[in-house]
């Protein structure tokens, strides 16, 4: 009888251990629970905006007012991007594309890789992979015809950290 406890007991763990783990369900983990998942062929999010832009303004508080948090394909990879104001002044922007990485189930977490583009005379920073990267798309604020700057920021360390699913 003992052979056969074991095996069970063994069978019910190997089972518990391919079920996908959950962070605490008070608490947004980026590095167990998916920020988007694929349904009937479309990448949603599995995570409210205001969780995810507070997931990452713990890390990067110069994103500002978030205006715009959406996925994008870019370089054949799905990223969670945020628009944003990096202050009140127009001309300041930022864009922030984090990099996700798919699992065998359709769910999408968070990699390890992103990039920002911080603007400087901007009302609008874009990332185009064929422009090399981060652009404006708009005059300098108030001056006709001279072009904004954004600059670029890379990272290969995670970028979103654990939050509150309440605020």
């Amino acid at each position: 009888m003992y052979p056969l406890k074991y095996c069970l007991s063994l069978l019910v763990n190997v089972c518990l251990a391919q079920q996908p783990t959950s962070s605490d369900d008070d608490f947004f983990d980026p590095q167990v629970d998916p920020i988007a998942s694929t349904i009937e062929g479309r990448l949603r999010l599995a995570v409210s905006e205001d969780v995810l832009v507070r997931s990452v303004v713990v890390k990067f508080p110069k994103v500002g007012a978030v205006e715009k948090v959406d996925r994008q394909k870019i370089e054949g990879y799905w990223w969670l991007t945020l628009e944003s104001r990096h202050s009140d002044d127009i001309e300041q922007s930022v864009f922030l594309a984090v990099r996700l990485k798919p699992d065998d189930n359709g769910n999408y977490f968070e990699d390890s890789f992103w990039t920002a583009c911080i603007g400087e005379g901007c009302g609008g920073c874009d990332f185009k992979y064929q422009l090399d990267g981060c652009f404006c798309r708009f005059d300098r604020p108030g001056e006709p015809g001279t072009p904004g700057a954004c600059y670029q920021a890379t990272s290969d360390e995670r970028l979103m950290t654990k939050v509150s699913i309440k605020r």
